[in-house]
């Protein structure tokens, strides 16, 4: 467990110190008639050695002198009457104002935050007030100007903020001793000790869980129907349903942790091209071109990120987010950060709760099962193949697969009961299903798209099927650094 403290057990007792603070006694009257008034000093009653030696000025035949208040902790324990579900979570979403350079706040929205708080344990802290005097006047002045207050309690506040509800307590008083003299009165020291005994229903809080949240302040967007209104697009039609902003129909290719901005749709080129895969004439994403039949569909050059961004707002690395739109219409989401080496890269990190989960059991490796060789297998061992194995007949006999008949696409396992390779997911003849299976080998997962597996989110996406959540109110050159404000 890491290190924590908070000091909140010490916010409690100085609080209640402060409640005892500034009370005075009357001391005679001046020359002009005025009352003549005295403090109460209030220490905190850790009577250890040292600060035993500093009450007695580091000496035996120092007397101690009243008036004084001495403060201290009798008891803590814990407060089960007050105990909750201890597995309760409390989320909250804040907003702070935009903080100038100044230091003051504009009228404009600035970071969003997202506070996660498990469920404080109850304690009930005991102190004790020893209110030192040398007489009984001395005394009860003390007594009344603190014993009216607690009518039946006092409320103390350890903190100002006003999220943590726990802040708010309140001071007890549970019980007065008078005296510590015994009749007849002993002649060992001319100090009176009368005791004041309260109680104080705390709560302390483990740590809370602080995400700092990105927001869309500002689409930059035109929006009109074929009369060149907004009546019938926005009002009548289906535009108010939630919409994708790619700008300038950029497309997006995911690789790995990395994020390339596409330009629009380029040339087509044939797959024989000596460009494809460098570059060439445009970026080639290996996406082919149904209407043609060699040429590839090509996007291209890579655009820099920094000239898109500007317009829209303000990347906040690992913040910012891009979320991308999957077939059946969930989303990927992950975090994104600049690159101090390549301004046409954005890095990637992607959010693992929004990952689908996997339909099917990993498989160890992608294989080609006419030159693949598995060894000695083991009981489940599996394999997503991409070429076929025997025939419909399953008269052929191989080594290494025996009888086994599967096509291209399906998943293969080895069973040691049977001693042999079985067929146990069919891609000729799959059900409705989205399937998702990770290869272990590499840890990429596969989506089964119903004809062939492909990349789970990995990929190109079009204009329309991604988008960016980012935040606004960009302006050039506002650092005092001089560089524009999404500069890395």
């Amino acid at each position: 467990m890491l290190h924590f403290y908070e000091g909140q057990i010490r916010k409690f007792v100085t609080q209640f110190i402060r409640v005892l603070s500034n009370f005075s006694i009357e001391e005679g009257k001046t020359k002009e008639g005025e009352i003549k008034l005295r403090q109460v000093p209030v220490i905190y009653g850790d009577m250890t050695r040292q600060v035993a030696n500093i009450i007695k000025n580091n000496s035996e035949n120092f007397l101690q002198s009243a008036p004084r208040i001495a403060a201290y902790v009798s008891a803590l324990n814990y407060d089960r009457e007050r105990m909750q579900n201890p597995y309760h979570i409390e989320k909250q979403h804040l907003r702070q104002r935009d903080k100038l350079a100044d230091g003051s706040y504009s009228n404009q929205l600035g970071a969003g935050y997202t506070v996660e708080k498990v469920m404080p344990s109850p304690f009930r802290l005991e102190v004790t007030a020893d209110i030192w005097s040398s007489n009984t006047d001395m005394k009860l002045q003390i007594l009344e100007q603190i014993l009216y207050l607690f009518n039946p309690d006092f409320e103390i506040q350890k903190s100002d903020n006003y999220i943590d509800w726990t802040s708010l307590s309140y001071v007890e008083l549970t019980g007065i001793t008078f005296s510590s003299r015994t009749i007849p009165v002993g002649a060992d020291t001319e100090i009176d000790i009368a005791t004041l005994n309260f109680s104080m229903p705390i709560w302390l809080s483990p740590p809370v869980k602080v995400k700092k949240l990105g927001v869309i302040q500002k689409i930059i967007m035109s929006i009109y129907d074929d009369d060149g209104g907004i009546t019938k697009g926005l009002i009548d039609g289906t535009m108010l349903t939630r919409s994708y902003v790619t700008p300038n129909n950029y497309a997006l290719l995911v690789s790995a942790n990395q994020l390339r901005l596409l330009g629009t749709t380029g040339t087509t080129v044939s797959s024989t091209d000596p460009g494809i895969g460098t570059g060439g004439s445009g970026y080639y994403t290996g996406a082919r071109d149904p209407g043609l039949a060699d040429p590839f569909e090509t996007f291209g050059p890579a655009v820099n990120w920094k000239l898109l961004l500007d317009q829209y707002g303000k990347v906040r690395n690992d913040t910012s987010q891009v979320r991308l739109k999957q077939p059946n219409g969930n989303e990927i989401v992950g975090t994104i950060a600049t690159s101090a080496l390549e301004d046409t890269i954005l890095l990637f990190n992607i959010d693992q709760d929004t990952i689908p989960a996997n339909t099917l059991t990993a498989v160890k490796k992608i294989i080609n099962p006419l030159t693949f060789a598995p060894g000695s297998p083991g009981n489940g061992d599996r394999y997503l193949i991409i070429d076929e194995i025997g025939d419909s007949t399953a008269t052929v006999q191989s080594s290494t697969w025996g009888n086994l008949v599967a096509s291209v696409g399906d998943i293969i396992e080895y069973n040691t009961a049977e001693a042999r390779w079985r067929k146990v997911f069919d891609a000729s003849d799959p059900d409705s299903t989205q399937h998702y299976v990770t290869n272990s080998h590499t840890g990429i997962q596969y989506r089964f798209n119903g004809t062939e597996w492909v990349k789970s989110y990995e990929g190109l996406y079009t204009a329309g099927n991604w988008s960016l959540v980012i935040d606004g109110g960009y302006v050039a050159n506002d650092d005092a650094s001089g560089q524009d404000a999404t500069t890395p």
